[in-house]
């Protein structure tokens, strides 16, 4: 299996281990301590990384789970919460920039990354620091950061069914779905439904879509999307519909199984994909796992590396010298 995804299983393990064993309680700057209990746990990334936050906040219900995906932490943010800062990197700008505005204004920050200037910055204040193993792009290190950033948050909240979410990985190996559903892309814009519980799974679906095959795709949010995307379905467009479903709670579910009647009824073009596990992090797993070895099928089918981001290069070349705002 090339790109590392064999590996999930151990980097999950490993990066856990990492995450529980910091001990985030020791640490102090200056007046920030850490050994507290935060009222809301805000975390910041972009791209690959960014991903963490909306697999965390969709699996951890009950918690205040806030995603930012930009540079500056919002004014409401206050010095009872927990920021989690994650770049695969270290030299995510938004995200160094959001983490050292955080510090600033006396908010507490633990840095996940495989080093850069995040973690120097980080390291020179003080502040606590998991740094995760390598791998070949941030997209294929989402084990890594994932299970580090729920390492970490373990010390503050409980993490359901974290152990399923690793053994089932071994189950997606073996799946022959992503050789079928890349064939049925091929060609194609996707456009993938999927409910707001499991909204995680849809959009790394959507990002792995866009770096790995170059492929454009859109994702329509149940129940939102039931008063717009789904009009799109009357006109025949070069589209092929990926309904994401899984287990979040009766009325999504049943939801869900309106939307994919309504579709059928106007095409024949959909493909189911089924979330296996008991939680919603296990299924978020799968899915991320499932969808992603899709997109590296896809990207064969195609002939194009998957690891080539070009434009994304060039958009960073273009701001490395921005000072972060304020």
């Amino acid at each position: 299996m090339p790109y590392g995804y064999e590996d999930w299983p151990r980097l999950s393990l490993e990066s856990l281990r990492l995450g529980r064993g910091l001990n985030v309680r020791s640490f102090k700057v200056g007046s920030i301590s850490y050994d507290f209990n935060p009222t809301g746990i805000m975390i910041t990334g972009m791209g690959g990384s960014g991903i963490v936050g909306d697999v965390v906040r969709d699996s951890l219900q009950g918690v205040n789970v806030i995603v930012h995906k930009d540079f500056n932490i919002p004014p409401w943010v206050s010095r009872d919460s927990l920021v989690v800062a994650v770049s695969y990197s270290g030299e995510t700008l938004e995200t160094i920039c959001g983490a050292l505005e955080a510090l600033r204004r006396g908010i507490p920050v633990i840095g996940v990354t495989t080093g850069g200037r995040l973690a120097h910055e980080l390291e020179a204040k003080g502040a606590p620091v998991v740094k995760v193993p390598r791998s070949i792009a941030p997209r294929f290190g989402l084990p890594n950061l994932l299970y580090a950033v729920l390492g970490v948050l373990s010390h503050y909240v409980t993490i359901p069914d974290v152990n399923e979410s690793i053994e089932i990985q071994g189950e997606v190996l073996k799946s022959q779905l992503p050789i079928k559903l890349a064939n049925f892309i091929k060609g194609y814009v996707p456009m993938i439904f999927a409910p707001i519980g499991l909204q995680a799974v849809a959009y790394r679906f959507k990002n792995d879509l866009n770096e790995n095959a170059k492929t454009p795709a859109v994702v329509a949010i149940v129940p939102e999307a039931d008063h717009n995307d789904i009009v799109a379905i009357m006109l025949k467009h070069p589209v092929r519909y990926i309904i994401i479903k899984g287990r979040t709670d009766d009325i999504h579910d049943y939801l869900m199984n309106a939307v994919e009647e309504v579709v059928r009824n106007y095409s024949s073009d959909v493909e189911v994909v089924e979330l296996k596990g008991s939680s919603r992090l296990t299924q978020e797993v799968y899915g991320s796992m499932l969808l992603g070895l899709v997109s590296l099928k896809l990207a064969e089918l195609y002939g194009i590396d998957p690891v080539r981001t070009d434009p994304i290069n060039t958009l960073k070349d273009r701001i490395r010298n921005l000072s972060c705002p304020g």
